[in-house]
């Protein structure tokens, strides 16, 4: 038996999601398939990777599927050997859970100090690591502060979390000439790091770190009112943190805490915007739950950043493989096909 996605599949070392839409399909429907992509993930959940990547291939008439597959962390060399070596595999997403642990099985990442994937391309026969979450997660920002007429230019941000997409989150806000960003992190020293490191990279003073018992000092701080808020911890997500917001310490007082700071917030700064990444199986995640009940209006969950990063990932497999795709669609075209789907859906 050839070593390949079917293979894969056919051993139980992988196994196809059941939960998102437009990730159905047979074993032997893989066979007619020109090439695929195969996002892996941790556990299965209902993503949006398959119904908006099948969308595109559909609505181009190309035979391309996006197959969504649930991979254990300790099979990850393995799958990823056998991947590289499937002449029709052409890359695939990154879940959350394995963005960090599939780096040692790649053959390299851009930047190289990448410390989190979400997209991965077969060049020329090696599997390469990039990261489009926090260009996807900027856009949000950006989109969400325009409808309160503001930019990211010489805005204050509160981010909470100092790893994964929140490091190159933070380059492009300093990149982009935020005003201040105040990086909240319950382990204080790597918040303090990440900050270090952005002042020194961009030579001014854009960025302090503190823990996650300071949250209520830098978010509530009157002499330079902050715009923004924004979550990329687990907090809210499904687990252990499912029901703690971010603007606390995930204790008891939880709940009080972030109420009472919310209630500040509302009133010192009205059209503040609040963007949580997580995306809870219904509703709101906790930490929008509780925005809204403290009447702040300026809400954005997770499903932008999902489109938005989505669409510079198929543009990087497309650009390596345009043979497959019937030619180049620009980024503009595949996000709008995109958020389409999401909407229909």
């Amino acid at each position: 038996m050839a070593a390949n996605l079917k293979s894969l599949i056919q051993q139980g070392k992988v196994v196809v999601a059941r939960l998102p839409k437009k990730n159905n399909i047979e074993v032997g429907e893989l066979d007619a398939l020109a090439a695929y992509t195969v996002p892996l993930i941790a556990h299965d959940y209902g993503a949006l990777t398959p119904l908006m990547w099948n969308t595109v291939y559909e609505m181009l008439g190309v035979p391309l599927r996006n197959i969504m597959v649930v991979a254990s962390s300790e099979s990850l060399e393995e799958v990823l050997g056998i991947l590289k070596n499937d002449p029709k595999y052409l890359g695939g997403g990154v879940g959350v859970g394995l963005k960090e642990k599939v780096i040692p099985h790649l053959d390299a990442v851009h930047p190289e100090d990448l410390n989190a994937v979400n997209i991965i391309v077969k060049e020329g026969g090696m599997l390469i690591g990039y990261n489009t979450d926090a260009q996807g997660l900027y856009q949000s920002l950006q989109d969400a502060l325009a409808e309160v007429r503001k930019t990211v230019k010489e805005s204050t941000v509160v981010l909470y979390g100092a790893g994964g997409v929140a490091k190159e989150f933070a380059r492009l806000l300093a990149r982009n000439d935020v005003g201040t960003l105040r990086i909240v992190n319950r382990t204080v020293s790597k918040a303090v790091r990440l900050a270090h490191e952005l002042n020194t990279e961009y030579e001014k003073d854009v960025a302090i770190g503190v823990g996650e018992d300071l949250s209520r000092g830098v978010v509530l701080n009157s002499y330079i009112p902050v715009d923004a808020l924004v979550n990329t911890t687990d907090k809210g997500s499904d687990g252990p943190l499912e029901h703690v917001a971010m603007y606390a310490a995930a204790d008891d007082h939880n709940e009080s805490h972030s109420r009472a700071l919310l209630r500040y917030l509302r009133d010192l700064r009205p059209d503040v915007v609040i963007v949580d990444i997580v995306l809870p199986k219904k509703g709101d995640s906790v930490s929008l739950r509780l925005a809204r009940a403290e009447g702040i209006e300026h809400l954005v969950d997770g499903k932008p950043m999902v489109v938005n990063q989505a669409a510079p990932a198929y543009c990087k497999i497309q650009k390596a493989y345009p043979q497959f795709h019937g030619g180049q669609k620009s980024e503009r075209e595949i996000l709008g096909i995109m958020r389409g789907a999401v909407q229909r859906a």
